[in-house]
């Protein structure tokens, strides 16, 4: 069960579109940024306040990487690895945050601060090889600074 906090924002996405599936994408950030992550009970949840089928919030959930159906994190970082970063290297981008966090694609660091998500794309090709930390977009600018960026997150 979504708790009503949640509920109030879901219902502020499906108030603002004149058809109410057309939420979908807002309502599934807004849940993936209470829980962390896409828990599956929400997507039925999801599906009952569009009125759509289960299998279509399911289907829109896997489509886009952006939306984590795993263990849960503090901090979603996303790494282009599209053709273009993977051009600029973005190899060395995800070794520097594979050192640093001691954790591989597609796993959480211990404490549950961090979770590293390869992406093909995040919209930032002029600063390649680039990453994301939850919203904001960052052009690797070599190890030592990930340090600084990533006290940020704390």
């Amino acid at each position: 069960m979504l708790s009503e906090e949640l509920l109030n924002k879901l219902q502020e996405h499906i108030n603002y579109f004149p058809r109410k599936e057309q939420a979908i994408l807002l309502c599934l950030h807004e849940v993936q940024d209470y829980y962390g992550h896409i828990p599956p009970f929400a997507l039925e949840e999801v599906a009952k306040l569009l009125g759509v089928p289960l299998n279509h919030v399911e289907n829109v959930v896997s489509f886009y990487d952006m939306f984590d159906r795993g263990e849960p994190a503090r901090h979603r970082i996303r790494v282009c690895v599209s053709v273009v970063c993977n051009l600029m290297n973005s190899k060395k981008v995800l070794d520097a945050f594979r050192e640093l966090l001691g954790i591989g694609l597609g796993q959480t660091t211990k404490d549950g601060r961090f979770k590293l998500i390869g992406v093909q794309c995040i919209g930032a090709c002029s600063e390649a090889p680039c990453f994301m930390i939850d919203n904001d977009i960052y052009k690797y600018e070599g190890k030592e600074k990930l340090h600084e960026v990533l006290s940020k997150y704390s």
